[in-house]
C-alpha cells in the first residue's frame, strides 16, 4: 500500500496544484478554477483529518464526498455554472487510482490475497464517493429546494 506525505501540509498544497492543473486542462475560466482548488484543498482536509484521528477509509470518504457535492451546489448558484465542473475537480483527490493500480499488480504478481484487499477497499471508497453524492442529492431535491420554493 502506497505511504502518503506525513505532511499535511504537503498533501494539501500538491493536492490543490494538481486539482488546479486539472481545471485548466478541462478548460475550467476564470475565478472558478480558484473555486475548485478551493475545494479541492477542503475535500482532502475533511478526508485526511477525520483518516488521520482513525476513523475508517469509507467514513472519511463519505464526509469527504459529501463536502464535494454540497461545495459543488453553493459553487453553482455563485457562479451560475454546472454543478459538475466543481464536483468533477474537486472529487479527485478522493479518487482511489492507487488501489486500482496496486489490485491490477497483485493480480499480475499472482499475490491474490493482496489483490482481494486492495479489490475490498477500492469498491469501498467507490462506494463512499457514490453515497455522498446521493446523500446531498436527496437533501437537495426534497428539503432545500422546496424551502427554496416557498421563500420565492
Amino acid at each position: 500500500m502506497m505511504e502518503l506525505s506525513p505532511s499535511l501540509a504537503v498533501q494539501l498544497v500538491s493536492c490543490t496544484a494538481a486539482c488546479v492543473g486539472f481545471a485548466y486542462w478541462f478548460n475550467v475560466k476564470g475565478i472558478q478554477v480558484l473555486y475548485a482548488g478551493i475545494g479541492a484543498f477542503f475535500t482532502w482536509l475533511a478526508y485526511a483529518l477525520l483518516y488521520n484521528a482513525g476513523y475508517s477509509n469509507f467514513l472519511a470518504t463519505l464526509v469527504g464526498s459529501i463536502f464535494v457535492a454540497a461545495y459543488a451546489q453553493v459553487m453553482a448558484r455563485v457562479n451560475k455554472a454546472p454543478a459538475t465542473i466543481f464536483q468533477t475537480i474537486c472529487v479527485f483527490p478522493l479518487v482511489p487510482g492507487p488501489n486500482l493500480y496496486y489490485m491490477m499488480y497483485c493480480i499480475v504478481m499472482e499475490e491474490h490475497d493482496m489483490a482481494v484487499s486492495e479489490a475490498v477497499t477500492l469498491v469501498v471508497t467507490c462506494l463512499g464517493i457514490a453515497l455522498g453524492f446521493i446523500v446531498v442529492e436527496i437533501l437537495n431535491k426534497y428539503i432545500f429546494r422546496p424551502i427554496m420554493n416557498t421563500i420565492k
